[in-house]
């Protein structure tokens, strides 16, 4: 008798965990996807294969970053998955490392930002040397 109101007890609670676990989670529409594009300079001069990285403002995994390489005038054309705010990493590997020259546009710390909209697609950014 225990065993039974034992076992009614817990079909609720499995049921719960089994719904949790079958929630779906909902991917970038494909449509809402922006072109961008810009140059980008350090020091006054096209910075060339420089890798440049657009991740969400937010965090959102689901959206998740764009990534591109500049060509030889610094240019660069990118599609990012969703309208929004971005923070902006830019790098350019240096002797098989990140390039210190660029210290303060790397990682979660950066100061570059732009607001991505259908209308809003083109960013420069005028990068100067850290010290």
């Amino acid at each position: 008798m225990r065993t039974i109101r034992y076992f009614m007890l817990m079909i609720p609670v499995v049921f719960s965990l089994l719904c949790l676990g079958c929630s779906e989670q909902k991917m970038a529409d494909p449509s809402e996807a922006v072109e961008i594009s810009g140059v980008v300079t350090l020091d006054g001069k096209p910075l060339s294969d420089a890798e440049v990285t657009f991740l969400p403002a937010d965090g959102d995994p689901l959206v998740g970053p764009a990534l591109t390489i500049t060509d030889n005038k610094g240019s660069y054309t990118m599609s990012v998955n969703a309208p929004r705010d971005y923070k902006i990493t830019v790098d350019r590997m240096a002797n098989g490392g990140p390039n210190p020259a660029l210290k303060e546009y790397q990682g979660a710390e950066t100061s570059l930002k732009a607001g991505v909209s259908k209308e809003n697609t083109s960013f420069d950014f005028e990068l100067t040397s850290s010290k």
